[in-house]
């Protein structure tokens, strides 16, 4: 299998909520600005659209991708590729991500 991905991915570990087509809580396991995945205990379909809120540590407010369809499923895994996001949240997100450790491509 050929990575398709056009952002690096980084290593986290931290909540998030999203709600839409499936709602529910998950933990974001690596992450890039152009998506990510989430280990949950809620099976999600392919190509379902959420809405989905990261609860980054040491930040307040969550970073909201406002649109996000599931790329795959595995499990109690899935993978978002993000759709829509406010300038200011792609800005916190890029923020956060330049303080993190890059993962093999």
């Amino acid at each position: 299998m050929v990575e398709q991905r056009q952002h690096v991915r980084y290593q986290v570990e931290f909540p998030a909520t999203f709600a839409g087509d499936h709602s529910g809580i998950g933990i974001v396991y690596n992450l890039g600005m152009g998506g990510c995945k989430v280990v949950s205990d809620l099976a999600v379909k392919n190509g379902a659209i959420l809405t989905l809120h990261l609860q980054i540590p040491e930040q307040t407010f969550a970073i909201t991708i406002r649109a996000a369809t599931v790329q795959w499923t595995l499990e109690l895994e899935f993978g978002l590729e993000f759709l829509e996001m406010q300038g200011m949240e792609r800005a916190r997100l890029e923020q956060f991500l330049a303080t993190q450790v890059n993962i093999a491509p």
